[in-house]
């Protein structure tokens, strides 16, 4: 018996079952093999299109990678237990002739064990060899099983991924234009009423991302539309609201408190499920032209004491807008 292959087949099966199970049940994102082969994936498509946002190939990206998520499951379970029957010349003989079957038959008897069809032109040779088809025959039922169970969810959060970005896009088309919007004459109340509402929401697309990190690759091509788009919009609007707006005219800390958590809550997640390098380099702050006219800000730039929190969350949305296909120019 080969110990090498009997060995690597019984590794790559553990490291295929404990990736299933920690991308389809577990709250910590992807597996370890899903969530690398995801961003490497992404990164091809997102060569393919330009790094250009509107490029219709990268709509087609997240389900093709679900797809083929699922195939890399189903091949890395088929090739560890080829490796395993390899291991023993003997493992699986023809049913009528008794003859030990070549590598090409193990190769079918493998797959057709996986998929429960049970042919039955070969078989194992001992009762171990019976005991461990039936180990991989439950592990190909339940990993079509999983897969099932798991579009369904994903799907819904993808739904829900979209209605938030055209939600955002109500808000404006920019962060002084949402701030704009939102200014009643007196004071941002009608922003500061939203605020509950939008952490909300946030919130729940932020664990979503937790719980399926694959929906991160969903792209919508229009950009009025793109979720990354208007996070980064109402996340520069809070920016502006809370260190630019003059201090009179300013919200209280605690009413932009939830939607700052919300946010902070936003980058620890996406920083954990997601491989991604962020840029270390702050973006441009947003244009105060509006908001001057306005007589709404008359900060000086350069004396604002900025959080740290903030601007890190700055550099992450500067990262996650570039790496969607898109200029940061547009928020």
């Amino acid at each position: 018996m080969e110990i090498l292959l009997l060995v690597a087949g019984i590794l790559i099966y553990l490291f295929t079952v404990l990736d299933i199970i920690q991308t389809t049940l577990s709250m910590q994102g992807g597996g370890w093999i899903t969530s690398r082969f995801s961003h490497g994936f992404w990164t091809i498509f997102l060569r393919l299109s330009g790094r250009d946002g509107k490029k219709k190939i990268l709509s087609h990206t997240g389900y093709i990678l679900l797809i083929s998520i699922v195939l890399i499951w189903v091949f890395l379970l088929w090739s560890s237990f080829v490796l395993l029957l390899a291991a023993d010349h003997d493992s699986v003989i023809n049913s009528t002739t008794r003859d030990a079957a070549k590598l090409l038959e193990k190769i079918y008897y493998a797959g057709f064990t996986i998929s429960t069809l049970g042919v039955g032109d070969y078989i194992p040779s001992l009762d171990s060899w019976r005991i461990i088809s039936a180990i991989y025959s439950f592990t190909g039922l339940i990993l079509l099983t999983m897969s099932v169970t798991y579009f369904i969810p994903v799907l819904s959060a993808v739904i829900e991924q979209r209605k938030l970005g055209i939600r955002l896009s109500n808000l404006g088309n920019s962060p002084e234009e949402i701030l704009i919007n939102s200014w009643n004459g007196k004071d941002f109340t009608e922003f500061t009423e939203k605020i509950n509402d939008l952490s909300e929401s946030l919130v729940h697309h932020s664990q979503n991302h937790r719980a399926y990190p694959v929906i991160h690759y969903f792209h919508n091509w229009k950009e009025k539309n793109a979720v990354i788009l208007q996070l980064a919009r109402l996340h520069e609007a809070l920016y502006l609201l809370k260190y630019e707006i003059d201090k009179e005219r300013r919200p209280d800390e605690i009413e932009l408190k939830p939607l700052e958590v919300a946010f902070e809550n936003y980058r620890e997640v996406i920083t954990e499920v997601t491989h991604i390098k962020i840029i270390e380099e702050a973006p441009p702050l947003a244009g105060t032209d509006m908001l001057r006219k306005e007589g709404l800000t008359t900060v000086d730039r350069p004396s604002m004491n900025v959080g740290k929190d903030l601007i890190h969350t700055r550099r992450l949305f500067q990262t996650l807008v570039r790496q969607d296909g898109w200029s940061w120019d547009l928020v």
